[in-house]
Parts: structure tokens; C-alpha cells; sequence
């Protein structure tokens, strides 16, 4: 599989991150993602009545853990009980407009090759749709879901990036993925991070890799479904926990005390996981990062439990900081958990679907 050209996304990362702090963009200001704010004001103008009925929630409806619905991240679920297959084909095309305002070039035809892949089905029949708010009051939000998917388009008002919490998935070559993950669309980021090992000396190698404690999912052969609020007290490390921990209570090497070319492949790293998503939602994360610290202030795991196959690539990391979680989980298959926050008290709710 080709790989994108991550050498570009380097440069127009860090060039990013310049001109934010050329402008005097302050690390907390709110993004403003203004292409997806009128590609979810497009899509709402097009609805008719039973349609908002159907889908359209107020900003803060309550989910199931009594916290705004949209503030919910899973790797399978229905945020509403209407598919975007249930829309007319006009409106299917202004939902592929709001994917192509949050994903960069060739990243929606991905997802929707992913759920193909995964659900045998077309996207558009599995991916469901709600949307939070009205455009013009106060906040207007557009949140797919399905089968590895938790996405959001708009609206963020929580300072969080991408407007929330999210999530991906891929298993191309089945629920048991082959080493390699051949074909898999985000395992070149996981070769990017393999790359920071291969960096590391002895010593490091033995502060980054986690012998036990990885984020789980399956206890005694029964998953753990359970929804994660901010306020869960947990017996075992769960794998959709995206709350934010405390500096000291984090697992990992800490990219403070990596050298020079040893950042500079964490930084490689950083854009390989930014690669799929437009400009102003890779500028949301460098905000989010600014105010917390930068890379400096997180954290590089690898996991030593549940590996794939014996190819010496690292199938299961995390980097995180104090308002910042990215797990990649590759075993069985590859999920991917985001949470990206100006403040680590933005709230988040989650539970493995």
C-alpha cells in the first residue's frame, strides 16, 4: 500500500504552527471550521419537517449516561436511527460535502472503501446520522456514526478538536488482521510510530514499552460494554476510556526526554495521525496541544500485550498528555481512539460498541 506523502504533512503541520503563533492565535481561542459550518447549514436547510423530527437534536439532548449525546464517541453505534441511505440522493451529496470539509483529498472514498470492507454493505446503509443544534444558534453540529466510525462535522463549542471525541476502523483482511495489516488505510501510521522505537535506546525502549495494563476491551471472554463517564470508576483499563489523566499518572517515555531526531519522528508521527483530516482541524489539534504543553508534555507507550503475528512492528501504542489521548489499538484489528482538548476537564463519554 502507498503511503501518503508525510514528508509534505510534516512541513504544512509545523507550518501551521507557525503562522498560528505569527497571527497571535491564542492556544485556548475556539476554531472556527468554517467550511464545515456551511456544509452542515447546507444540509440542514435541505431537510424537511419529519426529517428534523427524525435527526435533529437540541445542542444538549441528554444521552443514555445523562450527558449531551454529542459528546459521545464509540467504534460501533447509532447516534440516530436514520441511515444517511434513508436521505435523498441531493442530501447524500451535501453529506458528502460534509465529509470532504473535515477530510482531506481522497480520505472520504477511503472511509467509504472502509465500510465496505467491514460491513459488506455500501457507507451510506450503515452510517447514521443526527445533527445538534441549529446553524445561526449558538452551535450546529453534524455527528456520523456506524461501524468503526464516530465523526463530527461543526460546531465545536467545547474546545475540544474535531468537535469532540472520535474514532475510527479498519479490518480489511478480517476480524483476526493478517501481520502487516495489508491493506489496512491507517496502518502507516502505526509504521511511523514503529519508526520512534527503532530510535530508542535501551533505556528508553524499557521506559516506553508497557508489559501490562493495556486498554482492553474483552475480560473473561465477555466484552466490556459499559459507558465511560467522566466520573466511572474503573477496575481495569478499558479501551474507549478517553478521559484525561494526569501527567504523572500517564504510561510511556516522555517525548521531554527524547533527543533532538528522536522528536523529530514523533513529530513525523503527529502528522501521519493528522494526514486524513482538512488544515483547520489539524490547526485544532496544534491549539489544543499549544495550550497543554506541546509534545513535550506527552507521553509514547507501547503495548507488549496482544500482539499480531511475530513481524516486530508495534500493533498497539498511545501517545498522550494531559488533554490529549490518541490509542492506536491494532489486535485483533486496527481502532483508533481520539480525544483532543484545550482543557482536561472537556467532558467525553464512550463505551465499546
Amino acid at each position: 500500500m502507498t503511503g501518503p506523502d508525510l514528508s509534505l504533512t510534516r512541513r504544512d503541520l509545523l507550518r501551521g504552527a507557525a503562522a498560528l503563533a505569527a497571527a497571535g492565535v491564542s492556544p485556548a481561542a475556539e476554531p472556527k471550521p468554517s467550511e464545515s459550518d456551511r456544509a452542515v447549514k447546507a444540509l440542514y436547510d435541505s431537510l424537511t419537517d419529519d426529517q428534523k423530527k427524525a435527526f435533529c437534536f437540541e445542542w444538549d439532548k441528554k444521552g443514555s449516561s445523562g450527558l449531551p449525546l454529542r459528546l459521545h464517541a464509540a467504534n460501533n453505534w447509532g447516534v440516530s436511527g436514520t441511515t444517511v441511505g434513508a436521505l435523498t440522493k441531493e442530501q447524500q451529496t451535501l453529506v458528502g460535502e460534509v465529509l470532504k470539509s473535515v477530510l482531506s483529498d481522497g480520505w472520504p472514498e477511503k472511509l467509504a472503501r472502509q465500510a465496505k470492507d467491514d460491513t459488506g454493505r455500501e457507507w451510506t446503509a450503515d452510517r447514521k446520522i443526527a445533527l445538534f443544534g441549529t446553524p445561526g444558534g449558538g452551535g450546529c453540529q453534524c455527528v456520523l456514526t456506524g461501524f468503526h466510525l464516530t465523526l463530527r462535522a461543526g460546531g465545536g463549542k467545547d474546545g475540544a478538536a474535531f468537535g469532540g471525541a472520535v474514532c475510527h476502523g479498519h479490518q480489511p483482511s478480517g476480524f483476526h488482521e493478517k501481520p502487516g495489516h495489508p491493506g489496512n488505510i491507517f496502518w502507516y501510521q502505526a509504521r511511523e510510530a514503529h519508526k520512534v522505537y527503532e530510535l530508542l535506546d535501551g533505556k528508553q525502549r524499557k521506559a516506553a514499552v508497557v508489559a501490562e495494563g493495556m486498554p482492553w476491551y474483552e475480560f473473561d471472554g465477555k466484552i466490556d460494554r459499559r459507558t465511560i463517564r467522566p466520573d466511572t470508576k474503573l477496575d481495569k483499563p478499558l479501551e474507549p476510556d478517553l478521559r484525561f489523566r494526569a501527567g504523572g499518572d500517564l504510561p510511556g517515555l516522555p517525548v521531554a526526554d527524547m533527543t533532538r531526531d528522536q522528536k523529530e519522528a514523533v513529530e513525523k508521527t503527529l502528522a501521519a495521525l493528522l494526514e486524513p483530516y482538512r488544515p483547520e482541524y489539524r490547526e485544532q489539534v496544534l491549539r489544543c496541544l499549544k495550550a497543554r504543553g506541546g509534545l513535550e508534555k506527552c507521553r509514547l507507550a507501547f503495548y507488549q500485550e496482544h500482539q499480531v503475528g511475530k513481524d516486530g512492528e508495534w500493533d498497539n501504542w498511545r501517545l498522550e498528555g494531559p488533554a490529549f489521548v490518541w490509542y492506536f489499538r491494532g489486535t485483533p484489528h486496527v481502532h483508533i481512539w481520539v480525544h483532543v482538548a484545550d482543557d482536561p476537564a472537556a467532558p467525553v463519554t464512550s463505551h465499546f460498541g
